[in-house]
């Protein structure tokens, strides 16, 4: 059998010597560095709404339509979206508590309607509305909306606390450009968060004035 040896130079053996007997040394222990260990998510309590006794939040979205050259589209029919909010606890090492309701939102060329609202059976989605439209320059075509959602916070089965809302479309209509032509989506994907701050008391009641995260759904 042939055996393979490595010939080691005598200055690479004393260097390898003298860092053990550094490394082991009384001094040495106390000015290593030690590895630290990564932290989970983690969210501190919100703010209480009405004293605590409702136990929500309201998460809120406004979504705009718009061509690549940012001039206002007009939506020829319905956008479908999954809603899906996260819990963080106030400590420890297990990320996220997720639910996840849907809905669909149609522009029928006089007026917005909210449609296929699908609340999570969990119950932490509570509610979904439609608020604050946009308009196409000075007509009564609309180009955008809010997108308001009611949130169990804390998690009524935890205490983990509410962290983000995620919204994402999964189905994007054609459009017209507002004065213009026909035009079609870029992505049938779109997305936004809403991060929700620990001492926003707006996001209480759910009304129109509910403000949070913004995404432009953008087209050709």
């Amino acid at each position: 059998m042939i055996r393979l040896f490595t010939i080691v130079p005598l200055a690479a053996m004393l260097g390898i010597a003298l860092s053990f007997s550094i490394l082991n040394s009384p001094g040495a222990s106390r000015s290593s560095v030690l590895p630290v260990l990564a932290q989970g998510c983690t969210h501190s309590a919100n703010s209480l709404c009405n004293g605590g006794a409702d136990g929500t939040k309201t998460s809120a979205m406004m979504v705009r339509y718009n061509n690549a050259a940012a001039s206002s589209v007009i939506p020829n029919g319905a956008t479908n979206f999954t809603i899906a909010a996260y819990w963080y606890p106030p400590s420890g090492s297990n990320c996220t508590t997720t639910s996840v309701a849907t809905c669909t939102v149609t522009w029928n060329g006089s007026a917005w309607s909210l449609s296929n609202v699908n609340l999570p059976a969990d119950g932490e989605i509570t509610g979904i509305a439609l608020c604050s439209t946009a308009m196409c320059g000075l007509t009564s075509l609309a180009v955008g909306y809010n997108l308001i959602v009611n949130v169990n916070d804390p998690h009524s089965t935890t205490i983990y606390n509410l962290d983000h809302v995620d919204y994402t479309t999964t189905s994007v209509p054609n459009g017209t450009v507002c004065g213009g032509l026909g035009t079609t989506p870029i992505s049938q994907t779109n997305s936004g968060t809403h991060s929700i701050s620990t001492g926003n008391t707006n996001l209480c009641p759910l009304t129109c004035g509910a403000s949070g995260g913004s995404m432009t759904i953008v087209y050709n």
